[in-house]
Protein backbone atom coordinates (compact mmCIF):
# COMPACT_ATOMS: atom_id res chain seq x y z
CA UNK A 1 0.00 0.00 0.00
CA UNK A 2 0.98 3.48 -0.40
CA UNK A 3 -0.45 6.34 1.34
CA UNK A 4 -2.85 4.34 2.94
CA UNK A 5 -4.23 3.20 -0.46
CA UNK A 6 -3.82 0.00 -2.64
CA UNK A 7 -1.46 0.12 -5.40
CA UNK A 8 -4.21 -0.87 -7.93
CA UNK A 9 -6.55 1.89 -6.52
CA UNK A 10 -3.50 4.42 -7.02
CA UNK A 11 -2.73 3.26 -10.70
CA UNK A 12 -6.73 3.21 -11.56
CA UNK A 13 -7.72 6.56 -9.92
CA UNK A 14 -4.85 8.80 -12.19
CA UNK A 15 -4.29 8.17 -15.55
CA UNK A 16 -0.97 9.99 -15.59
CA UNK A 17 0.03 6.95 -13.15
CA UNK A 18 -1.33 4.41 -15.03
CA UNK A 19 0.32 6.12 -18.41
CA UNK A 20 3.98 6.07 -16.29
CA UNK A 21 3.20 2.09 -15.53
CA UNK A 22 2.97 1.89 -18.68
CA UNK A 23 6.46 3.35 -19.69
CA UNK A 24 8.30 1.89 -17.12
CA UNK A 25 7.19 -1.53 -18.75
CA UNK A 26 8.36 -0.31 -21.53
CA UNK A 27 11.24 0.71 -20.70
CA UNK A 28 12.23 -2.10 -18.47
CA UNK A 29 11.93 -4.50 -21.86
CA UNK A 30 14.16 -2.40 -23.91
CA UNK A 31 16.56 -2.38 -21.22
CA UNK A 32 16.60 -6.42 -21.10
CA UNK A 33 16.45 -6.35 -24.86
CA UNK A 34 19.11 -4.31 -24.93
CA UNK A 35 21.29 -6.01 -22.62
CA UNK A 36 21.04 -9.49 -24.14
CA UNK A 37 22.14 -8.34 -27.24
CA UNK A 38 25.34 -6.56 -26.23
CA UNK A 39 26.08 -9.85 -24.25
CA UNK A 40 25.36 -11.92 -26.88
CA UNK A 41 26.96 -10.21 -29.17
CA UNK A 42 29.48 -8.88 -27.58
CA UNK A 43 33.71 -8.92 -28.39
CA UNK A 44 37.43 -8.30 -27.54
CA UNK A 45 38.26 -6.40 -30.29
CA UNK A 46 42.39 -6.75 -29.36
CA UNK A 47 41.89 -10.40 -28.53
CA UNK A 48 39.65 -11.26 -31.49
CA UNK A 49 42.36 -9.61 -34.33
CA UNK A 50 45.18 -11.18 -32.72
CA UNK A 51 44.08 -14.46 -32.84
CA UNK A 52 42.54 -14.03 -35.78
CA UNK A 53 45.48 -12.84 -37.84
CA UNK A 54 47.35 -15.98 -36.06
CA UNK A 55 45.16 -18.42 -38.08
CA UNK A 56 45.46 -16.33 -41.41
CA UNK A 57 49.20 -16.02 -40.86
CA UNK A 58 50.33 -19.57 -39.74
CA UNK A 59 47.42 -21.71 -41.38
CA UNK A 60 46.05 -19.88 -44.71
CA UNK A 61 42.48 -17.94 -45.52
CA UNK A 62 40.44 -21.64 -45.75
CA UNK A 63 41.63 -22.18 -41.96
CA UNK A 64 40.54 -18.27 -40.97
CA UNK A 65 37.66 -18.19 -43.15
CA UNK A 66 36.54 -21.51 -40.55
CA UNK A 67 37.23 -19.42 -37.42
CA UNK A 68 35.72 -16.81 -38.12
CA UNK A 69 32.08 -18.89 -38.51
CA UNK A 70 32.96 -20.33 -35.00
CA UNK A 71 31.33 -17.37 -33.16
CA UNK A 72 28.64 -15.14 -34.88
CA UNK A 73 29.61 -11.31 -33.88
CA UNK A 74 30.20 -8.04 -35.91
CA UNK A 75 33.77 -8.70 -34.97
CA UNK A 76 34.03 -11.87 -37.29
CA UNK A 77 31.94 -10.52 -39.65
CA UNK A 78 34.30 -7.90 -40.61
CA UNK A 79 37.24 -10.92 -40.63
CA UNK A 80 34.71 -12.80 -43.17
CA UNK A 81 34.03 -9.79 -45.59
CA UNK A 82 37.54 -9.08 -45.63
CA UNK A 83 38.52 -12.84 -46.69
CA UNK A 84 36.04 -12.72 -49.03
CA UNK A 85 36.24 -9.60 -50.97
CA UNK A 86 40.15 -9.27 -50.63
CA UNK A 87 40.58 -9.75 -54.20
CA UNK A 88 39.58 -6.20 -54.11
CA UNK A 89 41.86 -3.04 -54.43
CA UNK A 90 42.16 -1.68 -50.76
CA UNK A 91 39.73 2.00 -51.24
CA UNK A 92 36.84 -0.65 -52.53
CA UNK A 93 37.81 -3.13 -49.99
CA UNK A 94 37.65 -0.34 -47.49
CA UNK A 95 34.16 1.35 -48.83
CA UNK A 96 33.16 -2.30 -47.82
CA UNK A 97 33.78 -2.82 -45.08
CA UNK A 98 32.70 0.59 -43.66
CA UNK A 99 28.91 0.08 -45.22
CA UNK A 100 29.23 -3.05 -43.04
CA UNK A 101 30.24 -1.08 -40.34
CA UNK A 102 27.74 1.36 -40.45
CA UNK A 103 24.94 -0.88 -40.48
CA UNK A 104 26.44 -2.93 -36.97
CA UNK A 105 26.20 0.53 -35.57
CA UNK A 106 22.43 1.03 -36.76
CA UNK A 107 21.94 -2.16 -34.96
CA UNK A 108 23.69 -1.13 -31.73
CA UNK A 109 21.79 1.60 -31.73
CA UNK A 110 18.06 -0.09 -31.90
CA UNK A 111 15.77 0.97 -29.67
CA UNK A 112 17.81 3.69 -28.04
CA UNK A 113 16.15 6.68 -29.01
CA UNK A 114 13.00 4.96 -27.97
CA UNK A 115 14.74 4.39 -24.26
CA UNK A 116 15.95 7.91 -24.79
CA UNK A 117 12.21 9.44 -25.29
CA UNK A 118 10.86 7.27 -22.25
CA UNK A 119 13.72 8.51 -19.58
CA UNK A 120 12.82 12.00 -20.63
CA UNK A 121 8.75 11.20 -21.21
CA UNK A 122 8.73 10.36 -17.66
CA UNK A 123 10.18 12.95 -16.03
CA UNK A 124 7.75 15.19 -17.79
CA UNK A 125 4.54 12.95 -16.78
CA UNK A 126 5.56 12.82 -13.58
CA UNK A 127 5.52 17.52 -13.78
CA UNK A 128 2.10 16.70 -15.08
CA UNK A 129 0.85 14.70 -12.59
CA UNK A 130 2.23 17.37 -10.01
CA UNK A 131 0.63 20.34 -11.88
CA UNK A 132 -3.14 18.40 -12.10
CA UNK A 133 -2.80 17.28 -8.39
CA UNK A 134 -2.47 21.10 -7.58
CA UNK A 135 -5.18 21.87 -10.00
CA UNK A 136 -6.90 19.52 -8.21
CA UNK A 137 -6.11 21.17 -4.75
CA UNK A 138 -6.98 24.60 -5.63
CA UNK A 139 -10.20 23.19 -7.50
CA UNK A 140 -11.43 21.03 -3.84
CA UNK A 141 -10.25 24.78 -2.03
CA UNK A 142 -12.73 26.39 -4.51
CA UNK A 143 -15.76 23.84 -4.42
CA UNK A 144 -15.02 23.83 -0.09
CA UNK A 145 -13.98 27.11 0.09
CA UNK A 146 -11.35 26.35 3.26
CA UNK A 147 -8.09 24.85 2.93
CA UNK A 148 -7.69 22.46 5.59
CA UNK A 149 -5.55 19.49 5.11
CA UNK A 150 -8.72 16.99 4.62
CA UNK A 151 -9.57 19.22 1.19
CA UNK A 152 -5.97 19.64 -0.24
CA UNK A 153 -4.16 16.11 1.23
CA UNK A 154 -5.36 14.27 -1.60
CA UNK A 155 -4.45 16.55 -4.30
CA UNK A 156 -0.99 17.25 -3.15
CA UNK A 157 -0.31 13.74 -2.52
CA UNK A 158 -1.19 12.84 -5.92
CA UNK A 159 0.97 15.54 -7.19
CA UNK A 160 3.94 14.29 -4.84
CA UNK A 161 3.32 10.60 -5.92
CA UNK A 162 3.56 11.20 -9.68
CA UNK A 163 6.69 13.28 -9.50
CA UNK A 164 8.16 10.48 -7.28
CA UNK A 165 7.24 7.60 -9.55
CA UNK A 166 8.51 9.67 -12.78
CA UNK A 167 12.11 10.10 -11.50
CA UNK A 168 11.52 6.54 -10.20
CA UNK A 169 11.61 5.49 -14.23
CA UNK A 170 13.26 8.45 -15.80
CA UNK A 171 16.36 8.44 -13.55
CA UNK A 172 17.50 4.71 -14.11
CA UNK A 173 16.47 4.19 -17.75
CA UNK A 174 18.53 7.42 -18.89
CA UNK A 175 21.27 5.82 -16.92
CA UNK A 176 20.95 2.87 -19.13
CA UNK A 177 20.31 4.94 -22.29
CA UNK A 178 23.79 6.48 -21.45
CA UNK A 179 25.55 3.53 -21.21
CA UNK A 180 24.25 1.75 -24.08
CA UNK A 181 24.71 4.39 -26.05
CA UNK A 182 28.29 4.71 -24.94
CA UNK A 183 28.83 0.98 -25.25
CA UNK A 184 27.42 1.38 -29.34
CA UNK A 185 30.00 4.27 -29.55
CA UNK A 186 32.89 2.03 -28.39
CA UNK A 187 32.22 -1.26 -30.31
CA UNK A 188 31.54 0.99 -33.95
CA UNK A 189 34.99 2.18 -33.12
CA UNK A 190 37.07 -0.88 -32.67
CA UNK A 191 35.50 -2.35 -35.51
CA UNK A 192 36.42 0.79 -37.47
CA UNK A 193 39.81 0.43 -35.98
CA UNK A 194 40.41 -3.35 -37.03
CA UNK A 195 39.50 -2.47 -40.87
CA UNK A 196 41.74 -0.17 -41.26
CA UNK A 197 44.61 -2.87 -39.57
CA UNK A 198 43.32 -5.55 -41.35
CA UNK A 199 43.59 -4.23 -44.51
CA UNK A 200 47.26 -2.74 -44.06
CA UNK A 201 47.64 -6.78 -42.73
CA UNK A 202 45.84 -8.48 -46.42
CA UNK A 203 48.00 -5.93 -48.16
CA UNK A 204 51.63 -6.71 -46.42
CA UNK A 205 50.41 -10.37 -46.77
CA UNK A 206 49.50 -10.61 -50.12
CA UNK A 207 53.24 -8.62 -51.21
CA UNK A 208 54.88 -11.52 -49.07
CA UNK A 209 53.59 -14.15 -50.87
CA UNK A 210 54.26 -12.23 -54.09
CA UNK A 211 57.85 -11.97 -53.45
CA UNK A 212 58.95 -14.93 -51.89
CA UNK A 213 59.60 -17.58 -54.35
CA UNK A 214 57.80 -21.28 -54.36
CA UNK A 215 60.98 -23.72 -53.51
CA UNK A 216 58.59 -26.75 -51.89
CA UNK A 217 58.37 -29.69 -54.62
CA UNK A 218 54.94 -30.33 -52.40
CA UNK A 219 53.33 -26.64 -51.93
CA UNK A 220 50.47 -26.33 -49.79
CA UNK A 221 47.44 -25.45 -51.87
CA UNK A 222 47.40 -21.87 -52.54
CA UNK A 223 44.53 -19.90 -51.80
CA UNK A 224 43.04 -19.04 -55.26
CA UNK A 225 40.94 -15.57 -55.46
CA UNK A 226 37.65 -15.72 -57.22
CA UNK A 227 37.69 -14.82 -61.07
CA UNK A 228 35.02 -12.59 -61.02
CA UNK A 229 36.01 -8.67 -59.38
CA UNK A 230 32.11 -8.17 -57.93
CA UNK A 231 32.11 -7.75 -53.68
CA UNK A 232 30.23 -10.10 -51.18
CA UNK A 233 28.47 -9.02 -48.14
Amino acid sequence: MILGQPIIEIFKGSLVMAILLVCSIVALALIIERFMYFTRHGFDTRAGYLKFSHVLRTEGPNAALAYTHQKKNPLNGVFMIALQNRHLDTDHLFEILSSYIIEEKVKFDRYLGGMGTLANAATLLGLLGTVMGLIRAFHNIAITGSGGPAVISSGIAEALLTTAFGLFIGIPTLFFYNYFTKKSNELAMGLDGVSDRLIVFLNNLDKKSEQSPVTDPAPKPKYTPPEDTTWKF
